[in-house]
């Protein structure tokens, strides 16, 4: 017996066209502070760029910053991999974490230019 090819299965009545299929990646440097979004992690990203003046590591790291990395973050940099430019001291969870609030202020997103 053979299937017409104009058969179809009836949709489920809970499934939209729209819906993405898979979800979207979180940024890396929102793994590093509270917020699933930028705008989220604003408050403590600036709570973890202002505590960095306490942190001798910190303040050395800050103004080493556009040494080591430049004068752009952008919003897709994985902080975890940025800290690797700077001293095996300075490389520390406390960088990372710097870092990540770095990006989250001052990064913006990344274009492509054809």
């Amino acid at each position: 017996m053979s299937v017409p090819l104009t058969a179809t299965l009836p949709r489920a009545p809970y499934h939209q066209a729209d819906e993405p299929t898979a979800r979207q990646e979180v940024a890396p440097a929102l793994r590093y502070l509270e917020g699933a979004t930028f705008d989220e992690a604003k408050f403590s990203a600036r709570a973890v760029y202002l505590a960095a003046r306490q942190c001798v590591r910190c303040r050395r790291v800050l103004a080493q910053r556009f040494d080591r990395l430049g004068s752009t973050l952008f919003r897709d940099d994985d902080p975890h991999e940025l800290a690797c430019c700077f001293d095996p001291a300075d490389g520390d969870a406390c960088t990372v974490r710097l870092l990540a609030a770095c990006i989250v202020l001052f990064g913006r997103n990344r274009e492509n230019v054809y």
